[in-house]
């Protein structure tokens, strides 16, 4: 873990290859400020499972180490395999206080691959979480890092690096993701308070580590009103963007937007006289009537004839791809489907989906590929029929995706032409709610 690995790398091209897929879209920014030939750490909020590391190694270009929780590896099999992808265990007290002790090795370890100039990954709130906040940290980036830099008479020039990650959806694949890299720090205006006080230097430094993320997220304080302020966002997510005179479609101008809405809402409604509780209303009223008529409300927005007729027309030049890829995958599906209802953390929902992509989809379509070729005789088709299978399957989720939306705002389109005094009632009453928002925010 100490060295480069070509074997690691070329893992890391083909599984990224597939992870690129599952996502519909992926952005990163910051590259720039991940240093080169220098000892890092990456400090990310903890929003998704086993996803997280993964989309740090896929969107940087280093090969870090992760620090994950202990309990992933309880089995032999997984041991195995999160070792070789660079993961070591990190216990806590609810794995037992007698497993304490072995984060002394971990974190020894940590400090060699430190002092070879490599890079380790730790998710600093020590948990994941649903909710797009940062929850308070922990103490294993300080300890990490100010033990590399004692054992090295703090010479090592430790770098550490924050970063945001943000899902638009964490349970199901083919969302959009966003990874956003913070500019390097180092602990060295620290050292003197660490060496009269190492707890307030841990102290001090979560802080500053904290303000940092923050900075890279979207970070929702009022967790009472979680639920609304994601309303607040959504609905007027594209009329920030025009105020902020966004043109550009993309991840990274939508999290500005999203980061700007949320200061405007707390401002007015955390710090400010406001009621939340009034636009909540309202928003329910109007979402409840839309779902009875099969809608959502951010159905109505953005919408654009000339892109539903390209996607009508795309859907209908790819379906023969699609039925190919869902026969040939759809008893797995309805397996995962099956499996998934036994896991009761639903952020580890899209974890299992892309191993089982990743991991038992290519095993069992090789046994379908092996009877292919016994049946035909050919084992040149049978070859074929493997990169058919994984291609078209993969090629079949997006569809799928693609099926939904689209059907979604042909709906909408209907409502609009045929039934017209209830498409013009909605959109009033839409508008409304944007408009009650604009002049909150203008105050």
């Amino acid at each position: 873990m100490t060295k480069w690995s070509f074997g690691y790398q070329m893992l890391k091209y083909t599984v990224g290859t597939v992870f690129y897929f599952f996502y519909n879209k992926i952005e990163s920014r910051g590259l720039n400020f991940i240093p080169k030939k220098k000892p890092i750490i990456f400090a990310a909020n903890h929003q998704n499972a086993l996803m997280d590391p993964l989309a740090i190694i896929f969107t940087s270009p280093k090969q870090p180490v992760f620090l994950t929780r202990a309990d992933i590896f309880a089995k032999p099999i997984l041991l195995k395999i999160f070792s070789f992808i660079r993961m070591l265990p990190v216990y806590r007290i609810r794995d037992g206080a007698q497993n304490l002790k072995n984060n002394e090795l971990i974190f020894d370890k940590s400090v060699e691959i430190l002092e070879a100039k490599c890079t380790i990954g730790l998710f600093p709130e020590a948990t994941h979480t649903d909710k797009r906040r940062l929850r308070p940290l922990k103490k294993a980036v300080p300890r990490i890092a100010f033990l590399a830099e004692e054992k090295n008479n703090f010479e090592l020039d430790l770098q550490i690096v924050p970063a945001g990650i943000y899902y638009d959806n964490y349970v199901h694949s083919n969302a959009n993701l966003f990874v956003n890299f913070g500019e390097a720090f180092t602990i060295a205006n620290y050292k003197e308070r660490y060496l009269e006080n190492p707890q307030k230097a841990y102290a001090e430094f979560k802080d500053e580590l904290s303000d940092r993320i923050k900075k890279l997220i979207i970070h929702i304080q009022d967790i009472e009103h979680y639920a609304i302020y994601e309303q607040i966002r959504l609905l007027y997510r594209s009329t920030m963007k025009k105020r902020l005179g966004q043109k550009k479609s993309s991840l990274y101008n939508d999290f500005l937007a999203d980061q700007q809405t949320i200061a405007y809402a707390e401002e007015a409604y955390l710090n400010g006289d406001n009621n939340i509780e009034v636009f909540g209303n309202q928003y329910r009223r109007l979402a409840q009537g839309l779902k009875k008529k099969g809608f959502n409300i951010l159905d109505f927005d953005n919408l654009c004839l000339g892109k539903t007729l390209a996607n009508t027309l795309l859907l209908i030049l790819v379906l023969p791809i699609f039925l190919f890829g869902a026969a040939n995958g759809l008893a797995y599906y309805l397996l995962i489907n099956k499996f998934l209802k036994r896991i009761k953390d639903k952020q580890f929902h899209t974890s299992f989906k892309f191993g089982i992509v990743v991991v038992i989809i290519p095993i069992l379509y090789t046994i379908h590929s092996v009877i292919f070729g016994l049946i035909t005789g050919c084992w040149l088709w049978a070859v074929y029929y493997f990169i058919a299978a994984m291609i078209s399957s993969l090629i079949a989720n997006k569809y799928r995706y693609l099926l939904m939306n689209t059907v979604q705002q042909w709906k909408v389109f209907f409502l609009k032409w045929f039934q017209a005094k209830n498409y013009k009632s909605i959109i009033k009453t839409r508008q409304n709610l944007v408009d009650g928002l604009d002049k909150l925010f203008a105050d």
